[in-house]
């Protein structure tokens, strides 16, 4: 949030509402947002309190200083119920896996619950990063977080790939199964090619394709240590991305997660739900219901204004 909101920020009292921590918040967001909790019966505010506001580091939006629209707060409240739902995930494949639930392998199972928690941690991390203007690490991690993304979508397209990933013992096995499978686009070509299937065209020339690949060279800059200097200092013309971008990105590729899982795998969302009673007093029973909030709030999911 570098050129938007100040780097002090005043982290409210732990049992306040949840807009508390989004000064500036719009309205009829938050507003959307509980009306389709409410009308899946789902508690918002305990939900929020158990998944958000307990992370390590935890941080409210600062309070912006000259605000122009409420653009910038919203992405981060977006964000939020998108790191509330890989958490939801994570407890329904850990849940899935250990009472061996039918519909995926456990080998499909296993590897959800790995990729979902590394997710997780990358998300925590990068909000920290966000709300404290450390744009570099966060680039870093917003790439790392699009393979993540692209490996948990493999991994419910080829059951196969998922019995390999699970028999790997050492690091250098898990890193030759990243080189072979993921690595270099190999995922994204498998997962472009299933979407395709059912009717989603992503391939290399389309504008998707176009600006997925735009963003992740930018990403990879910060990765390879290359030095980017801040938007201010830039010749006009360069692009580069700062809080807000990587933030963005990290937020639609998981909104992308969410709607796509349901593409490749049409029965994930009763798959999800089987797991709900198996691991009461967990975000297990949040998965299924969240997965359709995410889905009817990706209309509200706006790139950051240049």
């Amino acid at each position: 949030m570098a050129d938007s909101l100040p780097r002090g920020a005043i982290t409210p009292l732990p049992h306040t509402a949840p807009e508390m921590s989004y000064p500036g918040l719009s309205p009829q967001l938050l507003a959307r947002v509980r009306q389709l909790w409410s009308a899946r019966r789902l508690d918002f505010d305990r939900s929020w309190h158990a998944g958000i506001r307990s992370l390590p580091g935890f941080r409210a939006v600062p309070r912006p200083d000259h605000p122009v629209d409420s653009a910038a707060v919203d992405l981060v409240f977006l964000f939020d119920q998108a790191l509330l739902w890989v958490r939801a995930i994570h407890a329904a494949a850990v849940a899935g896996h250990g009472h061996a639930v039918p519909g995926l392998t456990p080998a499909q199972w296993h590897g959800l619950a790995g990729v979902t928690a590394r997710l997780t941690d990358q998300m925590a991390a990068l909000r920290l990063l966000s709300l404290t203007e450390l744009p570099m690490p966060a680039m870093q991690i917003a790439r790392s977080l699009s393979e993540d993304v692209d490996t948990a979508l493999i991994l419910l397209i080829r059951p196969k790939l998922a019995q390999r990933l699970a028999e790997c013992r050492s690091a250098e096995d898990a890193n030759d199964f990243w080189r072979r499978h993921i690595a270099g686009g190999r995922a994204y070509k498998a997962i472009s090619e299933k979407l395709y299937s059912v009717g989603i065209d992503h391939s290399a020339d389309t504008d998707y394709a176009k600006w997925r690949k735009s963003v992740l060279t930018i990403l990879s800059t910060a990765v390879h240590g290359h030095l980017l200097g801040t938007a201010g200092h830039l010749p006009a013309g360069d692009k580069v991305l700062v809080n807000d971008d990587s933030l963005y990105f990290a937020t639609f590729r998981i909104h992308e997660f969410c709607a796509y899982a349901q593409l490749v795998t049409p029965k994930l969302t009763a798959l999800l739900d089987s797991t709900a009673d198996t691991a009461p007093g967990t975000f297990a029973p949040l998965a299924a219901p969240l997965s359709a909030i995410l889905i009817s709030q990706i209309q509200s999911l706006t790139a950051p204004v240049p």
